[in-house]
């Protein structure tokens, strides 16, 4: 008998919706959130969805047998957000970089909430096939992500996919961990809340396990959050509004971790029961983010439920369709050229030179040893040996033509920055690492540059421990730009120049 898949799936995507404009709002926030069990007053645009769309164009234009090619063409035409590893994908991409190698080089987000959150996608087209839904997920998530971003987005599109056939919450997080390896820490987070929740530990204590065994300061990170998602489905006790609050409730990536529980239970749940629950009519139009363009967006949850089951009609009658194993193990990733080169002059160690500055920029000293790096996170531990005190970096950049850029050369420690010994930039605060130049607090120095070359000299200071750094350059509206040979690659000089990578390795 033919399953009508259309009440779940339209249940997945309302509380994808609802999930993620109550949690928006209150994303970041690291505290227990004392929060009301309350519907949002308007639907919010949300990137979790917004990729989504993205890949259910292609689908629709290219059928279900895609690759990681048309993945790619998705990012590069029709996406647009340059938050985090979205914007780390895109440089890589453009620097002629392929999956997998796009998820992991100069990707320090490799393991955060951008790929989890588009799981819904491949449960809702693969229901009831866990194993060809958690493929898809694979080959999505390798795109941007690596490790645990990667085991993130499988574990949920196969609890989605399962989810249409099994509505016990206990087995979803049970079956879903099995596709993974036991030295996942998304497979661990799951079986240790599964077992808190079961044990009947109540959701304070349950969270703060999870920061205490699985806590990252990124509040993006994925494994905590995942964490967070289970909870919200264990404790929310089969009750939408609950289930959504409860795991919104734990903080840290709220928008994403409320959509996403508001997505499976909603699978559970399908529309006629949600709407008997919530007793009142809600917007379900699809409400799209400034980042993604050139595609047909459906209109509501109802044309979305539509185009997806016609993609349902064409996996049905697909053979040899591509699945994982389980436990599903991510392949090796065999070397590559890096795209990206950079020169530095390294200076000594100093530790009390009142006149070192006046030194250098005077040319007096002539210390400087020269370094070539292949990625813009530079392991001053190398230098620093263990000890205190503060080095210098000397390097040029090259503009060939007039632009706007924001130079972010991130630390966690003191950072001052000369541009042809024109002092641009001072900042000295022990602070977490955070390599984003759109993230708040970041210590940027924007202008806009004329064509030609500029002296960069960086005084980095080291007060307790060795410093993190990368030297980030971005373009005004934040997305990245690298250097090869100490010149600024732009976009038409690297498309097409693609260094020679293996093919997307298979499961």
């Amino acid at each position: 008998m033919k399953l009508d898949y259309s009440d779940k799936i339209y249940g997945c995507f309302l509380g994808k919706s609802i999930g993620g404009s109550i949690g928006g709002p209150l994303e970041g926030r690291k505290e227990f959130l004392d929060i009301s069990y309350r519907l949002p007053e308007k639907i919010l645009p949300n990137d979790d969805l917004d990729l989504q769309l993205v890949w259910l164009d292609i689908l629709k234009k290219k059928g279900i047998k895609i690759t990681a090619d048309d993945l790619v063409n998705g990012w590069i035409n029709n996406i647009t957000y340059p938050f985090d590893e979205y914007g780390v994908v895109i440089a890589n991409l453009k620097a002629g970089l392929k999956p997998p190698q796009t998820g992991i080089y100069n990707n320090w987000f490799f393991e955060c909430m951008g790929a989890p959150i588009r799981s819904e996608i491949w449960g809702c087209i693969f229901p009831g096939m866990p194993e060809v839904a958690g493929y898809y997920a694979y080959l999505d998530a390798s795109v941007d992500h690596w490790n645990e971003g990667v085991y993130g987005e499988v574990f949920l599109s196969i609890i989605e996919s399962i989810a249409f056939r099994e509505d016990d919450i206990e087995q979803l997080i049970k079956k879903g961990c099995e596709y993974l390896p036991e030295k996942s820490k998304v497979r661990r987070v799951g079986e240790m809340v599964l077992g808190l929740y079961v044990e009947r530990k109540d959701l304070r204590e349950t969270r703060e396990k999870i920061l205490k065994h699985f806590g990252h300061y990124n509040f993006t990170h994925c494994v905590q959050n995942i964490g967070f998602i289970i909870c919200g489905l264990l404790y929310g006790e089969g009750n939408f509004l609950k289930t959504i609050v409860e795991a919104t409730r734990c903080g840290y990536d709220t928008d994403c971790t409320a959509a996403t529980a508001g997505a499976v239970i909603g699978i559970i749940l399908g529309k006629e029961q949600i709407e008997r629950q919530i007793k009142t009519e809600i917007d379900d139009r699809i409400v799209a983010g400034w980042g993604i363009k050139d595609i047909d967006v459906p209109a509501d949850i109802d044309e979305l439920t539509g185009d997806i089951l016609k993609l349902i009609e064409k996996t049905e009658k697909e053979e040899n369709l591509p699945y994982i194993g389980k436990p599903f193990e991510l392949p090796e990733i065999s070397e590559f050229e890096k795209p990206l080169k950079i020169k530095f002059e390294i200076s000594d160690v100093f530790e009390e030179v009142d006149d070192i500055e006046e030194r250098i920029l005077s040319g007096e000293y002539d210390g400087f040893k020269e370094y070539t790096f292949d990625t813009m996170f530079i392991p001053l531990e190398r230098f620093f040996n263990g000890n205190r005190g503060r080095l210098f970096l000397k390097t040029q950049i090259e503009f060939g033509k007039e632009k706007k850029v924001k130079i972010y050369p991130a630390t966690t420690d003191g950072i001052k920055m000369w541009i042809d010994k024109r002092k641009v930039l001072s900042y000295h605060q022990h602070s977490e690492f955070m390599p984003a130049p759109h993230r708040p607090g970041s210590p940027l120095y924007e202008a806009e540059m004329e064509k030609g070359r500029y002296e960069i000299l960086l005084e980095i200071m080291n007060c307790n421990n060795t410093p993190d750094f990368a030297f980030i350059i971005a373009d005004e509206k934040n997305h990245l730009i690298y250097l090869n040979g100490n010149k600024i690659v732009c976009e038409k000089e690297v498309m097409g120049k693609g260094v020679r990578c293996e093919k997307f390795p298979s499961p």
